[in-house]
């Protein structure tokens, strides 16, 4: 009788998420904000997903709390460093995290048939979220100590200042890839394990989960370098030259260069996390071939810019 109420969804996503939230607290992970926000986040996913995705989304969690944390005072003094000494808000967690929610929801509503929909697709829109936050946080916090120049998304032949928004690495790419193949790999290891805790009807989207943890999670970072290069409000350092999202570069005032001013980092991880769950639904569905064109003909284009 206890066993059975202990593993009741929502009694033991509640009981999960009080010790995470307390022991991610503690680490300075998340600020009051952030862990009120993570704490809704983190149960919805499992009570609505199931351990699986709960896993997967834990992943980018604590991956993006080290990270966060890698070298900060280094980053801090070349104005890198994320603000609240590395302490996430609400904001950061709602801006990556509401996505994942809503498709986990997607997942259930899917499984008990309310929407006409295969419930792997609304995984595979998961999978594609949480790909896409990982691989642009990681890639931000560890690719600015990438030994090579930066370049800018929307001309890769033109070297940036580390910082700069928009600006690419070798390292963050390769860490964006790293961080899909992981992810992949954690959702394969649920999928061999119990095909039914990722929603897995068949071996042909057993497939499908690592291909589609990569690009989603290598397409999405850079589709959020690109959004972040066209439409976030961007400032310029006189200082260093940097183009940044931040008022103040080098403690001095940055000027405001371009972008739209009320769209901010938070509305571009929206963005991106959106685009990256469409692009895991899409692979979900086995379209691999529209994804890979689409992915060349960027690069062409953007090559010869």
């Amino acid at each position: 009788m206890l066993l059975e109420f202990l593993s009741h969804p929502v009694v033991s996503g509640l009981i999960v998420m009080g010790f995470l939230g307390v022991l991610t607290y503690k680490v300075r992970f998340v600020d009051i904000s952030g862990l009120i926000a993570a704490f809704v986040v983190g149960f919805t996913v499992w009570a609505a997903g199931g351990p699986a995705s709960f896993v997967v989304l834990l992943f980018f969690f604590i991956s993006a709390g080290i990270a966060t944390k890698y070298k900060y005072k280094a980053k801090a003094k070349k104005d890198f460093a994320q603000e609240g000494k590395g302490r996430r808000s609400w904001k950061n967690v709602f801006g990556s995290g509401i996505i994942p929610m809503i498709f986990a929801i997607g997942i259930q509503l899917a499984v008990q048939s309310v929407i006409p929909v295969d419930p792997f697709w609304m995984f595979g829109g998961f999978v594609g979220a949480v790909a896409t936050t990982s691989a642009d946080t990681l890639a931000s916090e560890i690719g600015v100590f990438s030994k090579s120049k930066p370049r800018l998304i929307t001309n890769l032949r033109r070297k940036v200042p580390a910082g700069t928004i928009g600006a690419v690495s070798l390292l963050g790419e390769l860490v964006a890839v790293a961080a899909g193949a992981i992810i992949g790999l954690v959702a394969l290891f649920f999928a061999v394990l119990s095909p039914a805790s990722v929603y897995v009807s068949s071996v042909e989207q057993l497939l499908f989960i690592l291909p589609l943890s990569v690009l989603t999670a290598f397409i999405g970072c850079n589709l959020d370098s690109l959004l972040g290069a066209i439409a976030q409000n961007r400032f310029v350092c006189e200082i260093c030259g940097a183009i940044t999202d931040k008022e103040f570069h080098c403690d001095y005032e940055t000027k405001y260069v371009g972008g739209y001013k009320q769209f901010t980092n938070m509305h571009v991880n929206l963005g991106s996390s959106g685009l990256g769950a469409t692009l895991g639904i899409i692979l979900g569905a086995g379209l691999f071939i529209w994804i890979l064109g689409g992915l060349f003909f960027w690069v062409v284009v953007s090559s010869n810019n």
